[in-house]
């Protein structure tokens, strides 16, 4: 008796995961911001007082709030004083992280520019012992 590769539960979690993709897909819609972006397939992921987090079909967005047409925004419940806190918010977490990330790398610069430094050093020191072996050869042969 042939015994299947794989059991009856991959085959179904796969067929189920691709109806669930195709209903998506049948759901997707298409967003055109006040500022003319279009966003083709549209997914959201995300809603915060400020920004929606999305998927489309070139990819990932956060679009703010205040750029979709006035049915998207009633939508989300967009609330103009709450979208404007939850963005200096943002703004701020945003300089925080980027100094952040500078810090680091900053000092993986550091860390870069000592490890050249030590590696020439042990080179030099090497080179400085070979050369005290060959004097040392050369002083032993008569």
């Amino acid at each position: 008796m042939i015994r299947p590769l794989f059991g009856l539960k991959p085959l179904l979690l796969v067929i189920g995961f691709w109806i669930v993709l195709t209903m998506v897909r049948a759901q997707a819609v298409d967003w055109v911001t006040t500022d003319g972006k279009t966003y083709h397939n549209v997914l959201v992921v995300k809603v915060e007082d400020d920004a929606v987090t999305i998927l489309y079909e070139n990819g990932g967005a956060l679009v703010p709030l205040d750029k979709l047409p006035p049915d998207l925004q009633k939508r989300f419940h967009y609330d103009p004083v709450k979208a404007k806190i939850a963005a200096q918010a943002r703004a701020k977490r945003d300089a925080e992280d980027a100094l952040a990330l500078q810090k680091e790398k900053d000092e993986a610069d550091k860390l870069k520019q000592q490890k050249i430094i030590d590696d020439a050093n042990a080179q030099g020191q090497a080179q400085a012992t070979v050369q005290q072996q060959k004097q040392t050869q050369t002083q032993a042969t008569p």
